[in-house]
């Protein structure tokens, strides 16, 4: 067991091993295509073509999925400011709405009450109908088929 962890470690080990080369050469390829395109630009100024090259750019949140988790001084600074204002938020909501909330509660209440007495009321009908209504039971074996002679 001891074997096959250190290996599945050596494989993990080696892959991110060849990532981190792969970041430096994709690197490496756009510098060396930064310096071509300085040169191409003075060219073209040079034979007075208005060519505007677009250089590639690495995406951090592609490229580099573990900086999410870095955390700055700057980033929980910007964290406290806004816990800030949502509580301002909240009690400025809480302060305009308190009468206004017990109103709209109540009515709610209310509203609730009245459609569960509409549906006891309609239940109470369906029992009402059902009781009312005696059907025939006829076994399956005495039913009468319909007629599809001409389909």
């Amino acid at each position: 067991m001891i074997l096959l962890e250190g290996s599945i470690h050596k494989i993990k080990v080696d892959f991110n091993i060849k990532v981190n080369d792969l970041r430096v050469r994709k690197q490496d390829i756009i510098s060396n295509v930064k310096r071509l395109y300085e040169r191409l630009a003075n060219i073209n100024g040079e034979l007075g073509t208005p060519e505007e090259l677009v250089l590639p750019v690495i995406d951090e949140k592609v490229e580099y999925p573990e900086k999410a988790f870095t955390v700055t001084d700057g980033d929980i600074e910007k964290y406290r400011e806004e816990i800030k204002q949502r509580e301002i938020e909240d009690k400025n909501k809480n302060k305009n709405t308190g009468g206004a909330k017990k109103k709209k509660q109540q009515a709610a209440d209310a509203e609730k009450e009245a459609k569960a007495k509409q549906e006891a009321d309609k239940k109470a009908a369906k029992a009402g109908a059902e009781e009312t209504k005696v059907e025939e039971v006829v076994h399956p074996y005495n039913r009468k088929l319909a007629d599809r002679k001409g389909r």
